[in-house]
């Protein structure tokens, strides 16, 4: 059976047509295989054929794990009970249908609607050219508390995240030696292992990365080698 062929179809269905109700939005090419967010990247379907299509990626590139991953959130529930099509697609509208009432947690926390300190009470900004300028000035050079912070000096850093700084040089050989790749298939490269989205792990590459494409070289930063 053609896997690819069948993918393509539902895909170029999708590109071809309006939905309305409920939908999905999918990546064409998947982010583990290097695709992007951009628009001409992502496809409405419906839940029954975002399903399908997943299902069909693996079919396509069965030695993905992320891949493989991803199919399996779709087809099992939290018992793991294996579900077809339909009944993710249904499942799925119900789900949309409950969050679209009252009990979307956004209505029912505490710091929104009625019981926020700010309810029905006026609260101006200045968003006139004049405004913005006063904002900016308050937080530009000196006067930003952060300004011109390395990441691993950042109040923020964690002792994971100054990890991974301390080893920039060898990331930014890394880089180089492959044809500047993105933070994705960089942290595969240096780990060993699939691409994670969390962005406690991931977030030091794609910050380095931004470095790296900005001219910055580690071994020439007198700060950067002073630290490591």
């Amino acid at each position: 059976m053609n896997y690819q062929r069948i993918y393509d179809a539902i895909i170029e269905r999708g590109k071809n047509r309006t939905l309305t109700g409920y939908q999905e939005s999918h990546h064409i090419v998947p982010r583990c295989l290097n695709g992007t967010d951009d628009k001409d990247n992502l496809v409405s379907l419906t839940p029954e054929e975002h399903y399908l299509c997943h299902l069909l990626l693996v079919k396509i590139y069965p030695n993905n794990i992320k891949l493989v991953k991803a199919a399996m959130f779709m087809v099992s529930s939290n018992n793991n009970v294996k579900r077809n099509n339909k009944a993710y697609g249904w499942l799925k509208r119900q789900y949309s249908d409950y969050m679209r009432g009252p009990n979307n947690p956004q209505k029912l926390n505490p710091r929104k609607g009625e019981r926020h300190h700010t309810y029905n009470r006026k609260i101006e900004f200045n968003f006139t050219d004049d405004g913005r300028k006063v904002l900016s000035d308050k937080m530009t050079g000196n006067k930003n508390p952060c300004a011109g912070v390395k990441p691993w000096n950042h109040p923020r850093a964690t002792d994971y995240s100054k990890s991974v700084w301390k080893k920039a040089d060898v990331i930014y050989q890394t880089w180089i030696d492959n044809n500047k790749p993105s933070y994705c298939k960089l942290y595969t490269l240096l780990n060993e292992k699939c691409y994670t989205n969390e962005s406690k792990v991931i977030g030091p590459y794609m910050n380095m990365i931004k470095y790296f494409r900005d001219g910055w070289v580690p071994t020439q930063d007198t700060e950067w080698t002073k630290y490591k």
